[in-house]
């Protein structure tokens, strides 16, 4: 009998190392997989006056040497200042995602009655505002902050008279933080607000600015 016993589990185990190995046997098969490559033909700002007509340049998209086939969300209203994101998006054959985004930019095609240059405070801390042109200016301060290294400058435009903008800028400051603002408020020619969206360093606090 104990010699019985002991047979049987020798093939009791042996079935089990078996097994194990048949549902082991995939276990190290790993899959490639190609990302898609989005290319973006044209500007990744546009920036247009009120009534001008927008042109869609497109995205081209290829994963593995093959083409594949490219989504676009978002509109353009040229009647309409604002600020009008573009999402452009493709996946590739295991269905992963990859995606782009064109921001478009449709300044009020009346002349400003607001201009923003001069000097603005946030609490003790100055952000100087150059004009480049009508409705386009540049700050160097964009957050209101104390420490130089990691101020902001970024260029911006007074959509409207009532709108405020920076388009999305790679190493606005000289840490090399990016940046980019939410679609702001201004007030009136002495107090504006808006929101930055930074790499680093800031949350998305409102960023209340005084003349």
């Amino acid at each position: 009998m104990k010699k019985i016993f002991i047979q049987l589990m020798v093939v009791l185990v042996s079935g089990l190392l078996f097994t194990s190995c048949d549902a082991d046997s995939s276990a190290n098969v790993s899959q490639v997989t190609y990302y898609a490559n989005l290319t973006m033909n044209g500007n990744a700002l546009v920036v247009l006056t009120q009534g001008q007509t927008y042109t869609e340049n497109g995205v081209d998209a290829e994963a593995d040497g093959k083409t594949l086939e490219v989504k676009i969300a978002g509109t353009v209203d040229t009647n309409k200042p604002g600020v009008y994101k573009l999402t452009y998006s493709a996946l590739n054959s295991d269905g992963f995602p990859a995606s782009l985004v064109r921001t478009v930019v449709i300044l009020s095609n009346q002349p400003s009655t607001i201009n923003l240059e001069g000097s603005f405070v946030r609490g003790a801390n100055v952000n100087n505002v150059t004009k480049l042109e009508d409705r386009k200016y540049v700050c160097d301060n964009a957050t209101g902050y104390n420490v130089a290294n990691d101020n902001i400058t970024l260029v911006f435009y007074n959509i409207d008279d009532k709108q405020i903008y920076a388009p999305y800028t790679e190493n606005a400051s000289k840490s090399g933080i990016s940046a980019e603002s939410n679609v702001g408020t201004i007030t009136d020619k002495n107090n504006w607000k808006w929101v930055i969206y930074a790499s680093s360093v800031f949350g998305t606090a409102e960023r209340i600015f005084k003349r």
